[in-house]
């Protein structure tokens, strides 16, 4: 399949090379953008640009074409991660590198090392320390294989500049590449957005003067409310529904601080006449759980764009923006939620403001912009049920049902349920771990007859062993997990849970992380000069993004890729 891609990519281009240097259409080709910008959306999935679309008259209108302040660019309808685990950092990822999370070495938040027997994070590196932070664990694309859109970019063009800004870590090291100018994310212990010296080995002036400014103690006193009155939000469910969050707070207005006289409750303390938060690190990690998280963001990036002069010259630029608190909102209320709702009405009005920023800044029709996420979400289960969809969430017992049984019963039958020195389960799949001296082929056999066991399971719909991955097989969600499949990166036995069937350690909320289209279908768009407006209902890959944002920046982009150009885009 990716070869043939590749044929139909080439037979285009060598159109183009025939027709004179001009597209088979007849139009000449548009030169190059002076700066890309990649935005994505965690956790948006592909419906969030249409359900809300009637509402929308900003950023997210002019870049789609919906709502009333519409032009729209490139609408991709039907825009997948084709990999199995569909988590942050393998999102990312893919985005960036235009490889698979099998071949990226991105496969997930965190793995299972086979060989240094030990879980991993994605983008952990002891060897580079967060800057002004010592006491931090090191971040680092240094578990990363392959070289992202923007390295390519800077070879092609070491004028270049290439720079990547999340709430998260993770998101901002996994599209910034091995070799950016600037990786910037946020500490939520303290506020600031740091870096590692895996980048730099001092912060640079400007973004000491964004942390001193304290803008993100200027949320504290604000209340996160409805945008507009409540019966706008008839695009989803009642405000108050038990399973959200931690089940109390789950409704508007959602507040910093308490204001009571009761030193019991406050959670705020007076300097002056203006609250100050009374633990300031748990403020400062809330931030990030509302719509104000990314409006620090956009506030950070624009300073950023114009310190380090973004776009302003003649030599094309690439920057990745990760929206991080839409994700984090997600997780707790859900997406049928008035919350998330809110947050794309915030969005909208956020990213009006961005592209008003960038047409000030880089100038209009300089620039290209590329609406995109790393992975969707699941509807709380118990809303879906309620639709009389087969749907239910997975607690703590019930893992304990489904796992620790069968595991319990294959190692007394094989006699080495003395030699497990842990389990891990996790929705990755599982991990036992045995002393030295169980002989490997029973260590086979244990991790087969576990897999056979948890088939049986009314909450399982496939499980097998790492030993098993390469067999032969028709079922379309294995050949999935190929793409995610890493030899030296996997747990024990994979398991995929039913399909509406939520598995996570919290009481409330949801998640993704699984190969189903709720956790799959994002949003894909491409607008800026050159780019022809137009909707296209054609399956396509988030592999692709990449060779197509080298394509608009006249790069060359590796021939061993997974994805391939979308022509739409580049005509």
């Amino acid at each position: 399949m990716r070869h043939s891609r590749f044929r139909l990519s080439a037979l285009w281009l060598l159109g183009c090379v025939l027709s004179g240097g001009e597209t088979v259409q007849g139009q000449p080709p548009s030169p190059p953008p002076k700066l890309v910008v990649v935005i994505s959306v965690d956790q948006m999935r592909a419906d969030h640009l249409t359900r809300f679309a009637s509402l929308f008259e900003g950023g997210l209108a002019r870049l789609a074409g919906e709502g009333e302040g519409g032009g729209g660019g490139a609408v991709y309808t039907e825009a997948h991660h084709d990999h199995f685990f569909t988590s942050t950092a393998a999102g990312h990822a893919t985005i960036s590198t235009g490889v698979y999370p099998s071949r990226s070495g991105i496969v997930a938040n965190s793995w299972w090392d086979r060989k240094e027997r030990r879980n991993v994070y994605s983008v952990a590196d002891p060897n580079a320390p967060i800057v002004g932070r010592a006491g931090l664990s090191g971040r680092s694309p240094a578990n990363m294989m392959r070289d992202a859109v923007g390295d390519w970019l800077k070879r092609h063009s070491s004028g270049s500049k290439v720079y990547a800004v999340a709430l998260k870590d993770r998101a901002a090291i996994t599209m910034g590449g091995r070799r950016p100018d600037g990786v910037y994310w946020y500490d939520a212990e303290t506020g600031r957005f740091v870096t590692s010296t895996y980048y730099r080995d001092s912060v640079p002036g400007w973004v000491r003067a964004f942390n001193d400014s304290a803008l993100v103690d200027s949320y504290f006193t604000k209340e996160w409310t409805r945008l507009l009155p409540e019966e706008a939000y008839s695009a989803s469910r009642e405000d108050s529904f038990p399973e959200e969050s931690d089940g109390v707070h789950i409704t508007f207005p959602h507040r910093f601080y308490v204001m009571s006289d009761s030193s019991a409750e406050r959670d705020w303390e007076e300097e002056g006449s203006t609250p100050r938060p009374r633990y300031p690190e748990a403020y400062y990690d809330e931030v990030k759980w509302t719509p104000f998280g990314d409006e620090l963001t956009f506030a950070f990036i624009e300073r950023m764009i114009v310190t380090e002069e973004i776009g302003k010259d003649d030599v094309p630029d690439l920057l990745f923006v990760g929206a991080s608190s839409a994700d984090y909102i997600g997780h707790r209320y859900g997406p049928f939620s008035q919350e998330v709702q809110d947050y794309y009405l915030r969005l909208d009005r956020m990213l009006d403001g961005f592209l008003d920023f960038l047409n000030e800044t880089v100038g209009e029709g300089r620039y290209a912009v590329v609406l995109t996420a790393d992975h969707g979400v699941l509807p709380l289960p118990e809303y879906l049920a309620r639709q009389g969809v087969d749907a239910r969430r997975i607690g703590r017992l019930e893992r304990q049902e489904i796992i620790i049984g069968p595991l319990t019963e294959v190692l007394e039958e094989l006699g080495i349920l003395e030699q497990l020195r842990g389990v891990t389960a996790s929705p990755y799949g599982l991990v036992m771990r045995f002393r030295e001296e169980v002989p490997m082929y029973i260590e086979v056999r244990a991790r087969r007859d576990v897999a056979s066991r948890l088939r049986e399971s009314e909450y399982v719909a496939d499980a097998f062993a790492y030993d098993d991955v390469l067999e032969p097989s028709d079922d379309p969600f294995r050949r999935q997990y190929l793409r995610s499949f890493h030899p030296n990166r996997a747990p024990d036995v994979i398991i995929r849970y039913k399909e509406h069937y939520l598995y996570r350690m919290e009481s409330g909320g949801t998640t993704h992380e699984t190969p189903y289209r709720y956790d799959t279908h994002v949003p894909l768009v491409f607008w800026g000069p050159g780019i022809p407006a137009g909707r296209y209902d054609r399956r396509v890959q988030t592999v692709d993004i990449a060779p197509t944002v080298a394509a608009l920046l006249g790069v060359e982009a590796p021939d061993d890729l997974d994805g391939v150009v979308l022509q739409e885009v580049v005509r």
